[in-house]
């Protein structure tokens, strides 16, 4: 089992303008120019790299689970999973710590909403060997 906390807020940085900091979901990621998807994607699989252990197993069939924790009521909570989830399976493959996010590999994925926590929104990640 590994587990990974993990952030739901990403801040684009720009030259002539101040930054912009977006929750990280899908009505996001299909407005941003590819060129921001594909910084995006880069940072977030950064902190998964960085969060996992030195010498990890490589999980054959998983299960995946994702606690929330909002920092805002409108957060949509099904919009910002797919997104994580995109980002942390494709992250996981490229770390060879999953064989495949198909589903032959991926059994599946729960997520919850947890609380609210305006002084650190994330979410939790849980990778769980079937």
């Amino acid at each position: 089992m590994i587990e990974l906390t993990l952030p739901i807020y990403y801040t684009q940085e720009y030259a002539t303008k101040p930054s912009k900091t977006t929750l990280l979901g899908m009505n996001a990621y299909r407005n941003w120019h590819h060129f921001t998807q594909n910084k995006a994607k880069i940072w977030f699989s950064e902190i998964v790299t960085s969060l996992l252990p030195s010498n990890p197993e490589t999980f054959t069939k998983f299960h995946m689970t994702y606690e929330l924790y909002y920092k805002s009521t409108a957060c949509d909570g099904s919009n910002v999973i797919a997104l994580i989830e995109k980002f942390t399976l494709d992250s996981l493959k490229a770390n060879s710590i999953i064989v495949d996010d198909n589903i032959k590999y991926h059994l599946g994925s729960t997520w919850a909403v947890i609380e609210q926590d305006k002084d650190n929104p994330r979410v939790v990640v849980t990778i769980i060997p079937a």
